[in-house]
């Protein structure tokens, strides 16, 4: 039961200084996500910045090898000392503390978690501007902590313009808003060849897809990359961040605009007085006895709450015959909700909300109207953690 919010952000060391956080994601793997992090983070300090790479990819960690970067890294006074490339950029990723790169890295979910916020918290970043975190592939566990505890300031989604990229697209955008954090937009890899020779350009997979998407969600394309052997000898080679020629060099006052306006807007906010007017659509599934119901899965009724600052304006009754577990997001989603207050839930109805758009509050016991209540006067905090196994039971709901 979440009685007081709660701040699942991870602060620096005293140290350490970083302004802006950019993760680096993608719907699947394979898309050329750590070429973009890394290139991003080269442009930038080619610009003047102080940049630096969080490798949060721990089971497939491939930054040291697109810069060059081998051996051990060590601990100083101020903390983990991160690994500095040839022009400055520092980096820190999991196969910088590894004997052997190709040692294959078995973990479980939470132990990579914690890896990824030591990375943030335990490093000495020396008076970073812009830190580039390349996440792991999908919207699964790694992502979800980066999100909550790093102070990611937008995201960067990194696709393939094939057929399956309106669903893998959607996705990383449905929880990026779940998370309510910016998407800054979408970079479009392995978009065309161009022949050496005669200077036709062919796209393989066709063209326009990336952009419809991008229309969908009301998103820039930041750049389309051509499929390029060079790009391959470079990240192999360890010159990632020597290339001569760059597709993405107009991603790169997008970002600073949006990062300009993003302080704009956390300067405005810190001056503007505290707003009473918040609206919101809350969904608590409910027994017979008015009790919030403690197994999402098996809910045979929400109340949904219209609600204007700390006033309930209405309720109304919702039916969920024909609709378990994962199918109820939809019927959520049908209603307009955008906050899910109940007891237990597991992974695949949790990831099934988050994809619609919807914040959680879960782990809560007692009256539905009582839990309403304590939402709107803020006692209540959104997480995404709670499963089942919360509330006592062996069972599982995915």
């Amino acid at each position: 039961m979440a009685e007081e919010k709660q701040d699942f952000t991870e602060h620096l060391n005293e140290f350490s200084s970083v302004k802006h956080v950019i993760a680096v994601m993608s719907g699947k793997g394979g898309v050329g996500k750590s070429f973009v992090t890394s290139r991003l983070a080269a442009l930038f300090q080619k610009k003047g910045y102080r940049t630096a790479v969080l490798d949060a990819d721990i089971t497939g960690p491939s930054i040291p090898r697109c810069f060059g970067l081998t051996g051990r890294v060590e601990a100083g006074e101020k903390g983990l000392e991160p690994a500095v490339t040839d022009t400055g950029i520092q980096v820190m990723s999991l196969n910088l503390l590894l004997d052997d790169e190709e040692a294959p890295v078995i973990w479980r979910g939470p132990i990579i978690a914690g890896t990824v916020k030591q990375f943030y918290t335990d490093v000495y970043w020396n008076d970073v501007d812009y830190m580039f975190v390349d996440m792991p592939p999908g919207t699964g566990d790694v992502p979800l902590t980066v999100f909550q505890s790093l102070p990611v300031d937008g995201i960067v989604i990194v696709t393939s313009p094939q057929d399956l990229v309106s669903m893998i697209v959607g996705k990383a955008v449905n929880m990026a808003n779940a998370m309510g954090l910016p998407v800054l937009g979408i970079v479009e890899n392995y978009s065309f060849i161009k022949c050496p020779d005669c200077g036709k350009v062919i796209y393989p997979f066709g063209e326009g897809k990336t952009e419809d998407v991008a229309k969908h969600f009301n998103l820039p394309v930041l750049a389309k990359l051509p499929i390029d052997p060079s790009v391959s000898e470079a990240m192999d080679s360890g010159m990632v961040e020597h290339l001569s020629e760059d597709c993405l060099t107009a991603a790169v006052p997008a970002i600073e605009k949006a990062m300009e306006e993003n302080e704009k807007a956390k300067a405005a906010a810190a001056d503007a007085p505290a707003s009473d007017e918040e609206v919101h659509t809350v969904a608590v599934p409910v027994g017979d006895d008015g009790k919030v119901w403690q197994h999402f899965g098996k809910t045979t009724e929400f109340v949904v709450y219209k609600t204007k600052g700390k006033d309930v304006l209405n309720r109304d009754a919702v039916n969920c015959d024909g609709y378990a577990h994962e199918s109820l997001a939809d019927l959520l989603a049908k209603e307009g909700v955008d906050v899910l207050i109940c007891g237990g839930i597991g992974p695949g109805g949790r990831d099934a909300v988050i994809s619609k758009g919807i914040k959680i509050v879960p782990g809560i016991m007692g009256m539905a109207e009582d839990a309403v209540q304590r939402f709107i006067n803020g006692e209540l905090s959104y997480s995404n953690d709670s499963t089942c196994a919360g509330h006592g039971d062996s069972h599982s709901e995915s």
